[in-house]
């Protein structure tokens, strides 16, 4: 059963679009800001029309929020159409009126014209269109964007870019960014007018819809929405209707125009031996690698923990401005096909969309899995999750604040449990060949915070050990992927006043007053520690060293034995 439900309800050019949203669990941060960023999105594109110039995109949020935090209700969320006052108040009245306007009677090929007033009975062809219309999807995307805000709370995140316009094609281009945080990808595209993240291709893009527009044709094209930080196990092959696939191509099939799905590289993969398709199996920590991906992020409709990659194929819009021949349905005479104020290439806007419609689904298996009425229950059944996840002994990795005891506990915390220390950032000093200080200088904390990422994923793919993190590691969502990917992890929390005396002085987000400039930063990162530490180990004063090593290995064992795999 759906653990989140929908409903959409309005016509283009009525007064308002509606939505509800039922299932969010309490306690998320909510606010109408929040859906404006995605609906504004969704006018984004070289080749929209001149609705999107009129229509504002201002959700309002009408029930199961208060003061900025959902309350587990269902969500009521209100867009006005802008142009209903201006232009269609009396065409698309609620209320019986003298003069209904023109009747439309020349259905266009390709929309829901004819085949809604033969389901219907409609005389009037705009009782059809204007509900088939793609302006429906505005309230979608409003509503997804309340699950997006759920599944960035789980470091899950949902990203698109266009792939091709017409006959010109796009590289693959996402790196690192498209196996870690497709969303921060998708913010990339953003910038482009044809939101594509390959640089080659977008003067190409632009000149397919530019040849459409002379022609005084539309253009189609594919787009590709990916998935990061998905915990493995969602969706389930036990019942056709639970596969994970099958609902993902159900929801982007549903969009107008969309009219092919592929998941992962499965057009490719047709064509190869599976030697070639599939993806062969590494370790690392207590997790399974990959090196490849054509799978895209599902076996057997179940997620595997690799990015979820799926593409779907954009028709070119069916208003086209040099009409089509048609039929008059009043007459029974040849004409030409009823023209609408259209686009000539939605194929960036539907990328939007597309994000938007995985993001409802996903959030709903997530969901469905994780169980939860709030979010601190959602944010437990996730750890567990992911303990579950790691099919192997992991690693150990500890984190916490300055001066909590990390470097301290972790050798001890090695030998007992015969297992090599690692500590970050003597791996981020020996790779850059300078100490911290000096990377802080010269490149600033964003820089360091780069490399300590890249030393999080250097460890994590070694042998099995025990790692010791920077106190601001966590703070990274690369870090937080690999450690859940890959390991335990523990908490070392101390005191914010005991930490201070401990830490040692010249830290560059310390300086040399710690007492001063720590509490800062415990607000910030101790939030962090707490919803992804899998156990919480209490250091005090007088407490020994060899006290906390014992009590973490204890922990660990425990959690070891927790692995479905144990």
């Amino acid at each position: 059963m759906s653990r989140l439900r929908f409903l959409t309800a309005g016509e283009s050019h009525g007064p308002a679009l509606v939505g509800i949203l039922d299932g969010l669990p309490a306690g998320l941060t909510l606010l109408a800001e929040h859906l404006e960023r995605d609906a504004q999105r969704r006018k984004l594109g070289y080749g929209r029309g001149g609705r999107m110039a009129i229509e504002p995109e201002k959700p309002r949020i009408l029930a199961g929020v208060r003061h900025g935090r959902t309350l587990g209700s269902p969500l009521a969320i209100l867009i006005e159409n802008a142009d209903h006052p201006k232009a269609w108040s009396t065409r698309m009245a609620v209320e019986p009126v003298e003069d209904p306007g023109k009747l439309v009677t020349l259905p266009r090929p390709g929309h829901a014209d004819l085949t809604g007033s033969i389901k219907f009975g409609h005389r009037d062809l705009r009782n059809s269109l204007e509900r088939a219309s793609a302006r429906e999807t505005a309230m979608r995307v409003a509503l997804a964007a309340a699950a997006r805000r759920l599944l960035d709370e789980l470091d899950v995140r949902v990203g698109s870019w266009v792939t091709s316009i017409g006959p010109a094609k796009a590289r693959d281009v996402s790196g690192q960014l498209g196996i870690e945080d497709a969303e921060a990808l998708s913010l990339q595209a953003d910038v482009s007018p044809v939101r594509c993240i390959d640089p080659q291709a977008e003067e190409a893009f632009r000149y397919a819809i530019e040849e459409a527009q002379t022609r005084r044709d539309t253009a189609g094209g594919t787009f590709e929405v990916r998935v990061t930080g998905l915990v493995p196990g969602l969706g389930s092959y036990t019942q056709a209707d639970l596969r994970l696939d099958g609902l993902l191509a159900q929801a982007l099939a549903s969009i107008p125009a969309i009219k092919a799905i592929e998941l992962g590289d499965g057009w490719r993969n047709a064509e190869l031996f599976g030697s070639q398709v599939h993806d062969p199996m590494g370790r690392a920590g207590g997790g399974v690698t990959r090196d490849t991906n054509h799978a895209g992020g599902l076996e057997g409709g179940v997620t595997n923990g690799e990015p979820l990659v799926v593409r779907a194929a954009m028709k070119p819009i069916a208003t086209v401005p040099a009409a089509l021949r048609s039929v008059d349905l009043a007459t029974g005479e040849p004409d030409s096909a009823h023209v609408e104020r259209s686009d000539t290439c939605a194929v960036p806007a539907a990328a939007v969309i597309g994000e938007s419609v995985v993001a409802l689904c996903v959030a709903d298996v997530l969901l469905a899995k994780l169980g939860g009425d709030s979010m601190d229950e959602l944010y437990a059944a996730h750890r567990r999750a992911w303990q579950r996840a790691r099919p192997l002994a992991g690693h150990v990795f500890l984190c916490g604040l300055p001066g909590a005891g990390k470097t301290t506990i972790a050798p001890l915390l090695a030998k007992m449990l015969s297992l090599p220390f690692v500590e970050v950032d003597a791996l981020v000093e020996q790779a850059a060949g300078k100490s911290i200080p000096d990377i802080f200088a010269a490149e600033g904390e964003a820089g360091f915070r780069a490399r300590e990422a890249d030393a999080v994923r250097a460890a994590s793919r070694g042998p099995r050990s025990v790692i010791s993190l920077g106190g601001g590691a966590l703070t990274t969502r690369a870090v937080r992927l690999a450690v859940r990917k890959t390991g335990h992890l523990l908490w070392l929390k101390a005191p914010v006043d005991l930490c201070a005396q401990r830490a040692a002085t010249g830290r560059p987000l310390l300086g040399n007053d710690a007492a001063a400039k720590l509490p800062a930063l415990a607000a910030q990162r101790e939030p962090i520690y707490e919803r992804a530490a899998d156990a919480t180990l209490h250091v005090y004063e007088g407490l020994a060293p060899q006290a906390v090593a014992a009590q973490a290995a204890h922990v660990i064992a425990d959690l070891e034995g927790k692995r479905a795999h144990a």
